[in-house]
């Protein structure tokens, strides 16, 4: 009933969930069809490498039409001054909780009763935190973890144009093993505490919908940094066997090695925060093409904000101990070739925040043109749409930011984008 509730009043009432990434109508504000743009800028980032000297980028139909200098536009083509800025692919943000609502942080000690409170209520909180993030440049996100099918409604109330927000490619709620977590209240049926209870589970969120399976396989986080190992490896095997063939993927919270190993070993597409990496694990990873998603500021968030959040004594050097843990492991990946994409684990009040990671895996070693790909064209890769966003080239979507100056210098101008377009809409003008 409650989700029937919550279908009804944030997307309509929704027969069949649609994949997230299938949902792709016209971004709210109205139709794209038959609307132009030249946009002319100083520099640009196509998802690779940075192009100086002024160039020119035609969007027609909410697609990129045209690159390079000497690009011409129809008649009746709205003209985007972008002079003095670097043009870029709309940001992808990898690690998202849109419904981890806590606005304020002096509430945080009761986040339960707003996370486990009215799903309606959380919806139109999701959506607001939606907002956020696309304005603040993130025109595409990976939702990591929510409850009541709030992630699969917003998709589908974004992609019908109801709801302002970035694309949403969605995993649906998490399912740690039984007795892993007796804090936190994750799906509303239970635990998935073995290989035949993750068959069934994994099942029923990819017929639901979802684009992706979240597996809590070890302990970490809040002010917990334990990382204690919580599956087997033939266990994330399960989950992985029923997504893969199905063109799904499974997604593994590790915050310990040998978590870590187990997720490699069972062959998951991506490692989320991966802390604690030695040098032969990561090597693993790089052979199978298993993406790292190291999730740095939101440590240094959970720091900050520790005493109105009711952590325990300790924490911030708990904390500290893990980032240095972190940074250390995206040396080791990145030295082994291990694709690292760029994902904030946005919650509480981080939501348009998103930008902050980037400048946080420069200060884990990336260089800043690193840190660009691994929000665009890695991360369009690592969600298995690659061929549609994460570029700025002829066909692809027009999700297109700007911002002042050249961040291959300055990673920080990703903080402060100056022009925004979602598929060919402008959603923040210059």
């Amino acid at each position: 009933m409650r989700m029937l509730i919550l279908a009804a009043v944030i997307a309509g009432l929704v027969a069949q969930p649609l994949p997230s990434h299938a949902a792709e109508a016209n971004p709210a504000g109205g139709s794209t069809e038959g609307v132009s743009y030249l946009i002319e800028c100083d520099r640009l980032f196509d998802g690779i490498t940075i192009h100086e000297g002024p160039t020119r980028v035609l969007v027609q139909n909410g697609k990129i039409e045209g690159v390079g200098p000497k690009t011409t536009a129809p008649a009746g083509a709205h003209s985007i001054d972008l002079r003095g800025m670097t043009l870029l692919p709309g940001l992808i943000d990898a690690h998202t909780h849109l419904t981890f609502l806590w606005s304020d942080t002096t509430h945080a000690p009761y986040y339960l009763n707003d996370f486990l409170g009215s799903p309606i209520v959380v919806a139109f909180e999701a959506a607001r935190n939606a907002e956020r993030t696309l304005r603040a440049g993130f025109t595409t996100i990976r939702e990591l973890g929510d409850a009541d099918g709030v992630d699969l409604a917003l998709a589908q109330a974004i992609g019908r144009g109801l709801v302002d927000g970035p694309r949403l490619v969605v995993a649906g709620p998490i399912y740690p093993p039984a007795g892993g977590r007796s804090d936190i209240h994750w799906p509303p049926d239970g635990t998935a505490a073995t290989a035949e209870e993750i068959t069934k589970k994994s099942r029923e969120y990819l017929g639901s919908g979802c684009d992706w399976i979240k597996l809590y396989v070890t302990g970490g986080t809040f002010d917990d940094t334990s990382g204690t190992p919580f599956y087997t490896s033939a266990e994330i095997r399960a989950a992985v066997e029923v997504a893969n063939p199905r063109g799904r993927w499974v997604a593994a919270h590790a915050m310990g090695l040998e978590g870590v190993k187990r997720a490699v070993e069972a062959g998951v597409r991506s490692v989320e925060h991966g802390s604690r990496l030695d040098a032969r694990t990561a090597k693993e990873m790089a052979k199978k093409g298993i993406f790292l998603v190291p999730t740095l500021y939101h440590l240094q968030w959970y720091s900050d904000h520790g005493a109105a959040l009711g952590y325990s004594p300790g924490y911030a050097e708990r904390l500290a101990a893990l980032q240095k843990e972190q940074f250390a492991s995206v040396r080791r990946a990145r030295e082994a070739g291990v694709r690292i994409g760029s994902g904030s684990d946005a919650v509480y009040t981080m939501h348009g925040e998103n930008g902050q990671e980037l400048i946080w895996l420069t200060r884990a070693g990336l260089t800043p043109l690193e840190a660009l790909r691994s929000a665009t064209s890695v991360n369009a890769e690592l969600l298995g749409l690659g061929h549609e966003i994460g570029h700025v080239e002829k066909g692809f979507a027009a999700d297109l930011i700007a911002v002042p100056g050249d961040p291959t210098r300055d990673i920080g101008a990703v903080l402060s984008p100056r022009f925004v377009m979602r598929g060919g809409r402008v959603v923040v003008a210059p």
